[in-house]
């Protein structure tokens, strides 16, 4: 009966050996000596806070990960052959993963696929593709975050309300979704919506595009940013103008000027997304996936809606300015 025991003893401690030798081995072959290679690709590496964030966060989860990161991206992003052919470049460099935050949709498919094809890591980035492409998508829930803008500003419509969009990349998933949340949010309502106009992400366009909506419609009381480039050019305009007083503004985004607008009143809110979360999960998913661990195929970085009265709360305050923590 002891020996017995003793040998049920050996043959159980041999199968916990073998286990771990077999942990050992799996985690050699995703742990390689060397550092992943992760690039990151952006619609734009501009001065806009949004952009700004993202590369900050995807530069802290590449420091905690131990991951080498190279950040890439054109300066405008309506720059879309210009990034078509920073992804050329980024697949010659032979990275483990590629995220990647595509200026369209469409003509930037087919630069995805050769991503994949060249066996490398894909992630995609603030939005989506026409065809599925990547093994993971980080983003912002964009008809969530354009529906959290309609409910709130609904409140200041009334009988003759006349409602102006200013958009970003016509389009883009991005304002496709934002564009079809507000309208959502703004129910029964949505009928008093008279036009959107798309800046292609130029401020200076966003500006030009609202004073043609302002002449076009003299009782518009009402207009909405799509991103910061659209929200930022349509409140230069109002303010401009002498409007803000009679003008209900609301846009999408956190950038200092956006947050001091709404100080002033100009913005009744800001629908915000979470770019230093989005640029951390990003990475964050890459070196999950090269580590062979299983990921959410969408993984949504979040979204907050941010109003005067609420602005300078300890957690919202967080939101807005995360660089700071």
């Amino acid at each position: 009966m002891n020996r017995r025991r003793i040998k049920i003893g050996l043959g159980a401690a041999g199968a916990v050996l073998c286990a771990a030798l077999g942990v050992l081995i799996w985690k050699s072959a995703v742990s390689p000596d060397k550092p992943f290679q992760i690039v990151l690709i952006q619609k734009a590496l501009d001065d806009t806070d949004f952009w700004t964030s993202v590369y900050q966060g995807g530069e802290m989860a590449a420091a905690e990960y131990g991951a080498e990161l190279t950040v890439m991206g054109p300066e405008k992003e309506q720059e879309i052959e210009l990034q078509n052919k920073m992804i050329l470049e980024a697949i010659e460099q032979k990275p483990d993963a590629i995220v990647l935050a595509p200026c369209s949709s469409k003509d930037t498919l087919s630069y995805a696929h050769q991503i994949e094809e060249a066996g490398i890591t894909l992630v995609l980035l603030d939005s989506t593709m026409e065809e599925p492409a990547g093994e993971a998508v980080v983003a912002t829930d964009n008809y969530e975050l354009g529906y959290k803008m309609g409910s709130y500003m609904k409140q200041f419509v009334k009988e003759d309300t006349v409602i102006g969009i200013v958009g970003h990349v016509q389009g883009s998933s991005t304002a496709l979704g934002r564009e079809e949340g507000f309208r959502a949010g703004l129910g029964e309502d949505e009928e008093r919506v008279a036009e959107i106009v798309f800046c292609d992400s130029d401020t200076d366009k966003a500006y030009e595009l609202t004073c043609g909506l302002l002449e076009k419609y003299p009782d518009m009381d009402m207009i909405v940013g799509l991103n910061e480039y659209s929200a930022v050019g349509a409140a230069r305009a109002v303010k401009e103008q002498g409007l803000a007083d009679s003008i209900h503004m609301a846009g999408i985004d956190s950038s200092v000027e956006q947050i001091q607008l709404l100080e002033e009143g100009v913005y009744e809110a800001l629908a915000i997304q979470k770019p230093f979360n989005m640029g951390y999960l990003g990475v964050e998913t890459a070196e999950k996936l090269l580590q062979g661990e299983s990921v959410e195929e969408y993984i949504d970085s979040g979204s907050e809606l941010i109003t005067k009265e609420n602005m300078y709360t300890e957690e919202n305050q967080k939101l807005l300015f995360p660089v700071e923590e």
